[in-house]
């Protein structure tokens, strides 16, 4: 019996350190857009009416006017959840609330105004989802909501994306090559465009469910081939669960901002830190006593090798800087996750007899 260790490794898992404040909003693959039109009662345009976007989650504020057509636009908004709030002197204050932003998609809010004061407010609480009409982009995005609800072996987002319409269980789209699928993570390129060993980050295409894993062709916990040669795109960075605020898949008819390839396109967004520190710690353990013996090792009365696979990690974000000092509005987010894949096999050789 050999004792080997086929996998050690420590995922910076995301161990990115993401750190925003209320002047920063993000590239455009990362984040979503808000837009308009300010009407009044006869459904006369509004213009130059004052729109306030509140962030929901750290009460950062963004302002637009409603220009000469009375349209107004927030681009590059974090996803995330929103009020809104319009202002325009003779008019009572409109106020929209519950405004959810996906990441690359458009929410399309009208204004209509009411005549009154300014000290009158009109409140409307968004509950329907936005149907997408600026473009013609097919796609699904799933929440963070439904990651955390939905079973993932190796806690990996990318697990997800061959549950999307569109995507067939190899990792094409609509016939096409699976190397031309392109994975997306705060608006910067994540694809591992250039791997072809056997060894590497699975992110979950072909026939392996367990996305997360280190698979290497000779493992026998695995065993199966990733990276291209293997006919599974991956992405460069691990994306565990924890660290992943939503993700969208794009199957057809990308826009020329996100556009680069003729494949499907995963836009993932990561956590953002809040007014309140919120956290996680998990670990996910599974060895030996889980599993059977091959038929080579009971015809030779040689037990189950020795190995166990071990997922583990923490997340943690919330406010940087304390809200007294500087207005408060500068706030973090961290993940960290690790991995350890200890194993031992058994070969076996024929050798000639004594005799």
């Amino acid at each position: 019996m050999l004792n080997k260790r086929v996998a050690m490794t420590v995922c910076f898992g995301l161990a990115l350190l993401s750190i925003s404040s209320s002047a920063v909003w993000g590239q455009t693959a990362g984040s979503g857009s808000v837009g308009g039109t300010v009407t009044d009662p006869s459904g006369a345009i509004v213009v130059d009416a004052q729109v306030t976007l509140t962030d929901a989650s750290t009460n950062a504020q963004r302002t637009a006017t409603s220009n000469e057509a009375g349209r107004y636009l927030f681009p590059n908004v974090p996803p995330g959840t929103y009020s809104m709030t319009t202002t325009k002197e003779g008019f009572r204050v409109a106020k929209v609330s519950s405004l959810t932003v996906n990441v690359g998609t458009t929410l399309t809010v009208d204004v209509a105004m009411e005549l009154g004061t300014v000290s009158q407010t009109v409140e409307v609480i968004a509950t329907t989802s936005e149907l997408q009409v600026t473009n013609s982009t097919i796609g699904n995005t799933v929440s963070g909501d439904m990651l955390q609800s939905l079973p993932s072996l190796g806690r990996d987002v990318s697990s997800f994306v061959t549950m999307q319409p569109g995507v067939s269980p190899d990792g094409s789209v609509a016939g096409t090559v699976v190397d031309q699928a392109v994975f997306m993570l705060d608006g910067g390129n994540n694809s591992n465009d250039m791997d072809g060993s056997g060894g590497v980050y699975n992110a979950a295409f072909g026939d392996d469910p367990a996305g997360g894993l280190f698979s290497n062709q000779n493992n026998p916990i695995t065993s199966r081939s990733v990276g291209l040669n293997g006919g599974q795109p991956s992405g460069v960075m691990p994306t565990p669960v924890d660290s992943v605020e939503e993700f969208k898949v794009a199957t057809a008819n990308q826009t020329a901002d996100f556009n680069n390839s003729s494949g499907m396109e995963v836009s993932l967004v990561t956590k953002r830190g809040t007014n309140s520190w919120h956290g996680s710690v998990y670990e996910y353990y599974l060895d030996n006593n889980f599993s059977g013996n091959t038929w080579e090792n009971n015809q030779t009365g040689t037990p189950v090798p020795d190995w166990h696979r071990s997922w583990f990690g923490a997340a943690a974000g919330g406010p940087l800087i304390p809200k007294d000092i500087l207005g408060g509005k500068t706030y973090i987010f961290a993940n960290y996750q690790g991995a350890r894949y200890p194993n031992s096999e058994t070969f076996n050789r024929l050798v000639p007899s004594a005799d």
